[in-house]
């Protein structure tokens, strides 16, 4: 148990203590195993419908969020769109363990997406999350793209408080505090937007 909820934790703390930093491209990302969905798979066939994590059981037939359309178009505000998806797809990782619709949007060289893959797949029917909701808040992107044609986009985040639950009762509750000043980059390609990293950018006070 001690180990799940170690890597567990990467993502808040890396998050929520200043310590992510962009450091570009590097590493490859390995698809976790699929989340077990639900305390018995005879319960999620039973019930089909969306049930958010309790303090008996993880979350279960959590649906994906939907790419927006705004999300669709190479501009400055589409940009802003999918960072918010992107945030969206984080969140849903947490919830559910599932990282694969993250880690599709996400280029196959980005370091931070490797560590979410890593942290958010160990949540499982041994140890799971009630709370702790992620959320993008004070997002402005760059007017243009890069010489590389690479989007800018600084934002905050904040997470919701949360507890960590076993079967055996609950076994911690965190409070995070917000981190401000993170850099998302990304780019337009191929008729959609990739994710390269997200992070506090290196030099940075914290």
């Amino acid at each position: 148990m001690a180990h799940h909820r170690a890597l567990r934790y990467a993502l808040p703390a890396l998050l929520l203590s200043g310590s992510l930093l962009v450091s570009g491209c590097g590493g490859g990302a390995t698809a976790g195993p699929s989340p077990t969905g639900g305390p018995s798979s005879e319960a999620a066939t039973a019930d089909p419908r969306p049930t958010p994590a309790s303090s008996t059981a993880p979350a279960r037939n959590v649906p994906v969020p939907a790419l927006p359309e705004a999300a669709k178009q190479n501009t400055r505000e589409g940009f802003e769109a999918f960072v918010r998806h992107y945030i969206d797809l984080l969140d849903y990782a947490y919830q559910t363990g599932d990282t694969k619709p993250a880690l599709a949007v996400a280029d196959p060289g980005c370091n931070m997406c490797n560590t979410i893959t890593k942290d958010a797949s160990t949540i499982s029917v041994q140890s799971w999350l009630v709370g702790g909701r992620l959320q993008a808040s004070e997002i402005s992107v760059d007017a243009s793209p890069d010489i590389d044609s690479i989007w800018l986009a600084y934002l905050s985040l904040t997470q919701a408080p949360y507890v960590d639950y076993a079967p055996t009762g609950p076994l911690a509750t965190t409070s995070p505090s917000p981190l401000k000043g993170l850099v998302a980059r990304g780019e337009f390609t191929e008729g959609a937007w990739r994710m390269f990293d997200l992070g506090t950018p290196k030099g940075a006070k914290k």
